[in-house]
């Protein structure tokens, strides 16, 4: 029998428990089933032990044998890479990788930011091109899914469904509270609508979901155009999202 795994062997997740970006990490570690430390960070505050393990000191941050991981759609990839259980977060042939991480862009160039701009965006012209935006990402992303799934690649959870999780929850719960908006529940959004009730219901998703009201008093200060965080001074300016 082996001997029971010493915690300082063990890889170390810095998490904020209201970060999606982090949310993607924490999921990628439950389903690959990786045991690890949870450690529950604050990104704002910006201490120098804290800037080296991640210089821009944000959440995904991963220390595995000493080495820091971080940015959440690379968190994905190392987990899947650095451990044997079994299962497997992205396809294992080369076309499917390919595929799964295109679609993992599309998410982080085209989702993302467009919700993003829509929350903090005041003007109601910019807003509704974010809906716009959002909508046409959406479709994008319907025709690549799997016929049957309900998951993007087919039948199990993987990388572009970690990818859009967190943000798919964000559509159902901040957008409508914040923008009266949400993604139509009609025949043009059905596979999108399946997608996302099998990712709401799925284990490891439902465990790192923070709770609607906890997250909306969050959510609350780029709705109002105020937060200041690098995401939002980012969005403000049009610049890439850290």
């Amino acid at each position: 029998s082996s001997s029971p795994i010493m915690s300082s062997l063990l890889p170390k997740f810095y998490n904020a428990w209201f970060c999606p970006y982090a949310q993607r990490a924490w999921i990628s570690f439950l389903e690959k089933g990786v045991q690890f430390e949870y450690i529950e960070q604050d990104p704002y505050n910006k201490t120098p032990e804290w800037l080296a393990l991640n210089p821009q000191g944000l959440v995904p941050t991963i220390v595995h044998n000493g080495k820091s991981v971080y940015e959440s759609s690379v968190c994905i990839q190392y987990i899947d890479e650095a451990w044997d259980t079994g299962k497997h977060l992205l396809p294992t042939d080369p076309y499917g990788r390919a595929k799964v991480r295109i679609w993992s862009d599309h998410i982080s160039k085209k989702l993302v930011p467009a919700y993003y701009r829509l929350l903090l965006k005041q003007e109601e012209s910019e807003q509704t091109q974010a809906k716009e935006d959002i909508l046409k990402g959406v479709r994008s992303l319907m025709a690549e899914m799997d016929p049957e799934g309900p998951f993007f690649s087919g039948s199990s959870l993987g990388m572009v469904d970690i990818m859009l999780a967190p943000f798919g929850f964000r559509f159902e719960v901040v957008m409508p509270h914040f923008r009266q908006f949400s993604i139509p529940d009609d025949e043009t959004f059905k596979r999108y609508h399946t997608w996302y009730a099998a990712v709401s219901q799925h284990e490891h998703v439902k465990k790192t979901t923070p709770e609607a009201d906890k997250l909306l008093p969050i959510s609350a200060r780029y709705a109002a155009g105020s937060a200041s965080s690098m995401l939002a001074e980012a969005v403000k300016k049009g610049t890439t999202i850290p």
